[in-house]
């Protein structure tokens, strides 16, 4: 049983429940991985960059690795 159909059995309309989507922009978060921080591919969140203190990037299309994602995406950081 999904989620979705639990909650129509119980007379609750899913679209009510859920959050409405984030927008995006079509750039590459940083995340903070085990006290580094690495640009994530925003498809497939595997680790793409990681970013150094003194790193310096502005509008760099980047295309993922992940075996398969192969998306593009913008960096900036």
């Amino acid at each position: 049983m999904s989620i979705k159909s639990a909650f129509e059995s119980e007379g609750i309309d899913f679209s009510q429940v859920m959050n409405p989507p984030e927008p995006w922009d079509g750039i590459a978060q940083i995340k903070t991985v085990n006290g580094e921080k690495w640009v994530r591919c925003p498809y497939c969140f595997k680790k793409a960059l990681k970013i150094l203190p003194t790193t310096k990037i502005h509008r760099m299309p980047y295309k993922c690795k992940g075996s398969n994602c192969k998306k593009e995406f913008m960096v900036n950081v």
